[in-house]
């Protein structure tokens, strides 16, 4: 869930679909994460300024030992401001030509980590699973009980298991929203591990909840389907499953649910069905055309 990675697809598609939701991870790390990218486009743009208006001067104005002398630094100054007073489509194509740089850059490093956590998306054996048995094509799917938006996407989901035979999605469950979330997850983790065929049912009962899930839901599940041995008796490898799907989500900067990976693409948060479709068209496309060339 090793094919080519296709990062600069979905960033365009997902500039022409509205992505709707998707549940964060934590707020403070992106609150953080947000002030610090401000802090980056100040000197982004202050930096292509140079470049565009002073390309003779730029390498000692960002020169960590610059020998410009005060007044030749209020020069500096002064040519930048003149420039940004007189042309201020100067700061556009500068913040333009930063975004992109940023773009191909942040491209470069998720490729580099899909390649890198390859074994650890798709051949985790302990992983939940639906659709193919032997599957032509994979999807890794991050999720939260709790996530309002994972509840949301599951019919896509399934809709694309009915008209892909050959997909397979690799369920990576982690507990996001609190304790209920938790007690989720160990439940269903458990029941995985423990009594495999009643896996699917348990996780849609669970899914289908239209309130937070809280021990209370949870136990009505579980008698609903015959699972309620395994109500807080959780199996004692459940814990490391969770922390490296968490650590997984980290190592592969995901910041939410939910979260898809198709033929090494990253799609996140809640997207039409039609954007699961194309890139999941794509990526068979992609696979064929390879194993042709073969």
């Amino acid at each position: 869930m090793k094919q080519t990675i296709e990062a600069q697809n979905i960033t365009e598609s997902m500039q022409n679909t509205q992505v709707i939701g998707g549940t964060k991870m934590s707020k403070f790390s992106s609150l953080f994460k947000h002030r610090k990218l401000q802090m980056f486009a100040v000197s982004g743009v202050v930096m292509a300024m140079l470049v565009v208006s002073l390309p003779s001067v730029s390498t000692m104005a960002y020169a960590k030992d610059s020998s410009l002398s005060a007044a030749q630094q209020q020069e500096v100054r002064a040519i930048l401001k003149d420039a940004l007073i007189n042309d201020p489509d100067l700061m556009r194509e500068a913040i333009i030509a930063w975004q992109a740089r940023e773009q191909e850059g942040a491209n470069t490093a998720m490729q580099t980590s899909l390649v890198t956590h390859h074994k650890a998306m798709y051949e985790t054996k302990s992983d939940p699973w639906k659709g193919a048995a032997t599957p032509e094509i994979e999807m890794v799917y991050f999720t939260d009980f709790n996530c309002p938006y994972c509840k949301k996407i599951e019919p896509s989901l399934n809709q694309l298991i009915e008209e892909f035979p050959q997909l397979k999605i690799i369920v990576k469950m982690v507990p996001l929203q609190g304790e209920g979330s938790k007690m989720a997850v160990d439940f269903a983790q458990t029941v995985w591990l423990n009594e495999p065929e009643k896996y699917l049912k348990v996780k849609d009962m669970l899914m289908s909840s239209p309130r937070g899930l809280d021990a209370a839901a949870i136990a009505k599940v579980a008698k609903l389907t015959a699972t309620e041995r395994w109500v807080g008796n959780t199996d004692e490898r459940v814990a490391k499953m969770v922390d490296d799907n968490v650590n997984l989500m980290n190592e592969l900067g995901i910041g939410g649910t939910p979260s898809m990976i198709v033929a090494d693409t990253l799609i996140p948060g809640l997207v039409p069905y039609e954007v699961l479709k194309e890139q999941l068209e794509a990526a068979i496309a992609a696979k064929d055309k390879t194993q042709k060339s073969s």
